[in-house]
């Protein structure tokens, strides 16, 4: 993957937070709701739009079979968030310690990520892809 790629997509996710985060400074100072409503829609809409996010970083960049650290948990997450109703189940071929993992998710626990996550484990996942033999050619 070309550093170019890499650097197209970190802009791109990048947007995407700020939008978030634009969308949750509006509806803070939205007249006519509750903020009790307010607060409620967002926690309900977060770990939606960071997980759905996840997958589409995972899927845009494909994986190995030898990934590990970052690349091996945002796999093992995405994969879990697609055929495990977004509960963290164990995959075989994907290595994966919650305790040498970013966001130490456990196998079993339920997958809700929110901006704060996602950033940490995006960040740590773009710049193994650019480390990745892969991402030097």
């Amino acid at each position: 993957m070309s550093a170019a790629a890499v650097q197209a997509c970190r802009d791109e996710i990048a947007a995407q937070i700020r939008a978030y985060r634009d969308l949750v400074g509006a509806a803070s100072k939205a007249s006519g709701m509750s903020l009790t409503r307010i607060d409620a829609a967002l926690a309900a809409f977060e770990p939606a739009f960071f997980n759905n996010l996840l997958v589409a970083l995972a899927a845009r960049f494909g994986g190995r079979p030898d990934d590990r650290g970052p690349l091996a948990e945002a796999r093992t997450l995405a994969a879990s968030l697609m055929h495990n109703r977004g509960v963290l189940a164990a995959d075989p071929a994907i290595p994966y310690d919650a305790d040498d993992s970013l966001l130490r998710i456990d196998v079993g626990e339920r997958i809700a990520l929110n901006a704060d996550d996602f950033e940490t484990l995006c960040a740590a996942f773009l710049a193994a892809v650019e480390d990745s033999p892969a991402g030097r050619g």
